[in-house]
């Protein structure tokens, strides 16, 4: 086949196949797609779906750097499976799930069985799922889109929510769905999840990988590897086991503590008592508060601020030391932007932080959205002084933690109180990363008497230093018994030169 032919299949391909789709129905598109995957009559009446397989998750916090390019840490649930109730349009996942990577908790390497009941928008990153939603009766159909090789449909659930369907215009089976929901961090996110390796299961085909990406940095989410199906079985109880959750649920107050003169520790209460507490130090100036750390969420966040600037007639937060990216520690960024407050971290931070509070939320509008202010930036090198007549504070940059590069700590030398957000939680399990806490204060000749955490309770350096040299020997002892078996764990064997 000489060039110019194929110049000229390649223009037909681009140009007529397009063509030929926009003079087709939403409707009549989509019955395409429904008959490619096994038949329209086929695929509506399929009652139920068992998926089975294993999948890798975007980790807690990411990345151990805010760098775009930074190594992604990842979490792994194996022996998953997934029950669609086509009917209801409801499925339940349970599978077992590990961490790869070092985690302080032990539920995180436990691979302890959790499970989770999905509706809505969340079952419909799967074809079979998506197609049949596309179909349901109270369905609006919408615009019809070329993007690459899909023919993409624009469709409108019942109860409102908008999404789309990229069908492949070569096979005619869908290649994709998207939607949009909110992101405490980000605003709001659009997420794709991609079909792919189709294969035929008794008279359906169906994909045998799920990749679901969203808009931000290019990043996968999720890698589902499916292993086997089964169509119209017998479904299980919708039951849920949960697993360990780091959210305590509807806050009930905020408990105030004052740790020093001009120096008191906020202590979110929640509804459920299992979880560990999260909290915030706050630092009196002669006109303003500071506050360390705007963790968790917008709740979170509002209700640490308000319950702070209640603290001293006429002073309010002004500043927040964020201590490091991970999206927990850095989820209630936004909204301390929209209360026009400066924030304080790392230089390297800077640019993750303007990404963040850049991202508009139309769909979800959060405090940011409603009330769009610009960040206002302190960055920290090594040492940055926070100083007046009534107060100073230092914030140092946190020294080789291998968890969060790129984090900051502060010091209030009068009163002899660091806050700190991860470089020691007194309910971890095991520490991994525990010459960190101690390099840190000595790099900077420190003398702390008292520690207030972002996680857990206000301890005594001394009640710290014994913690740690517990929770380092538990990590190595977990990583003996785990190589007497064979089982080599991400952090072992654990770094630590304080014996």
């Amino acid at each position: 086949m000489n060039i110019l032919k194929m110049a000229v299949i390649s223009f037909l391909l681009c140009n007529v196949l397009p063509a030929l789709s926009q003079s087709m129905s939403a409707q009549e598109i989509i019955e395409e797609a429904a008959e490619a995957m096994g038949g329209l009559d086929r695929i509506m009446n399929v009652d139920s779906l068992v998926m089975t397989g294993f999948s890798q998750t975007l980790g807690l916090g990411g990345s151990a750097s805010p760098h775009p390019k930074s190594p992604k840490k990842w979490t792994s649930q194996n022996d998953i499976t997934r029950s669609f109730n086509l009917n209801s349009m409801q499925a339940l996942q349970t599978h077992r799930q590990g961490f790869l990577y070092p985690f302080a908790l032990a539920f995180g390497h436990a691979w302890n069985p959790s499970s989770q009941i999905q509706q809505g928008v969340s079952v419909l990153n799967h074809p079979l799922t998506a197609l049949r939603a596309a179909l349901a009766s109270d369905t609006e159909l919408g615009a019809i889109s070329i993007e690459d090789d899909n023919i993409v449909i624009e469709f409108t659930l019942g109860g409102g929510e908008t999404l789309w369907l990229g069908i492949n215009q070569f096979n005619k089976l869908p290649a994709w769905s998207r939607w949009i929901g909110p992101s405490p961090t980000l605003g709001e996110l659009t997420y794709t999840s991609w079909f792919t390796g189709y294969s035929p299961f008794g008279e359906v085909r169906l994909p045998s990988g799920i990749n679901t990406e969203i808009d931000w940095r290019e990043s996968v989410v999720t890698e589902f590897h499916v292993d086997g199906y089964e169509l119209d079985a017998v479904l299980p109880a919708f039951e849920i086991e949960a697993g360990m959750s780091f959210d305590g649920g509807d806050i009930l107050d905020v408990e105030v503590t004052q740790v020093a003169e001009q120096v008191w520790d906020l202590r979110l209460v929640t509804e459920n008592p299992t979880v560990e507490t999260n909290g915030a130090g706050i630092v009196e100036f002669e006109d303003h508060l500071l506050m360390f750390e705007a963790y968790g969420s917008e709740a979170n966040t509002i209700a640490l601020i308000e319950a702070a600037n209640n603290l001293v007639p006429g002073k309010q937060v002004t500043e927040v030391v964020v201590s490091h990216h991970h999206f927990d520690h850095s989820g209630g960024l936004r909204t301390a932007v929209s209360l026009g407050l400066t924030i304080i971290s790392k230089r390297e931070n800077e640019a993750l932080f303007r990404e963040m509070v850049s991202r508009p939320a139309p769909n979800f509008p959060d405090a940011l959205a409603l009330n769009p202010q610009p960040l206002k930036f302190i960055p920290v090198d090594e040492h940055l002084v926070l100083e007046d007549a009534n107060q100073r504070v230092d914030v140092y940059e946190v020294v080789g933690h291998m968890h969060m590069t790129d984090a900051v700590f502060a010091y209030v030398p009068d009163e002899q109180v660091l806050m700190q957000g991860d470089m020691f939680v007194i309910e971890w399990d095991w520490h991994w990363w525990g010459d960190n806490y101690i390099d840190s204060i000595e790099h900077f000749d420190l003398n702390p008497v008292i520690d207030i955490p972002v996680h857990g309770v206000v301890s005594s350096f001394d009640e710290v230093i014994n913690n740690i040299d517990s929770q380092v020997t538990a990590a190595r002892e977990f990583c003996t018994r785990n190589e007497s078996i064979g089982i080599y764990m991400a952090g072992c064997q654990v770094k630590y030169t304080r014996d």
